[in-house]
């Protein structure tokens, strides 16, 4: 082993040279390392409230379901052939969002059916006969034991606003004394569905 002062400053150097590249190395590696961080944010969004809206059928501010509504202005006893009656009947939707609906008239069986003529428009009544407004079906005849369509294309009314529906039922001219006597009831049945 060397030994002198030539000696120590060699060991000196050498130690000094061996860490200043320590030292180089840990920067560099702290460095390398810093290199793989990534500057990072978040930001979140919050949606409104979800809802769902509805539609509620009326007639004449009544359900009609599951009792059904009492149509009782559209009734008249002793027809004798060419007369008739008629009342108006509001169709209303209490809900938020527009509805289509249809309607058809179902009559209990009697011979008397096919002579009863309903025609619905959007007119007004005078106990008798519609008159004004948009007809909707005409003289359609009831039938027995069955139904018959009066709203057969949808009509649309929207969330919150209605519309009258003006109903004429009328005995056929035509009507045969075999149908004296006979009594009928018949029902109006209405379904809607969102548009």
């Amino acid at each position: 082993m060397p030994t002198g002062v030539g000696a120590r400053a060699r060991a000196v150097l050498t130690g000094r040279r061996t860490r200043a590249v320590a030292s180089l190395g840990i920067v560099l590696g702290l460095g390398a390392i810093g290199t793989l961080a990534a500057w990072s944010d978040t930001a979140t969004a919050t949606s409104g409230v979800f809802s769902t809206g509805s539609i509620n059928l009326k007639l004449n501010g009544d359900d009609g379901n599951p009792t059904a509504y009492s149509f009782a202005t559209l009734t008249k006893t002793n027809m004798l052939p060419n007369a008739s009656v008629a009342a108006t009947l509001p169709v209303q939707n209490t809900g938020t969002v527009p509805f289509s609906y249809a309607m058809y008239a179902a009559a209990t069986s009697s011979p008397l059916a096919p002579y009863l003529k309903v025609t619905v428009s959007t007119g007004t009544s005078n106990g008798t006969v519609c008159s004004g407004g948009e007809a909707i079906a005409t003289s359609v005849p009831l039938v027995s034991g069955g139904t018959a369509n009066l709203v057969s294309t949808a009509r649309t009314v929207g969330g919150g606003a209605s519309e009258t529906l003006c109903f004429q039922v009328a005995l056929d001219s035509a009507a045969p004394t075999a149908v004296q006597g006979l009594t009928l009831n018949t029902s109006f049945n209405f379904s809607a569905t969102t548009v």
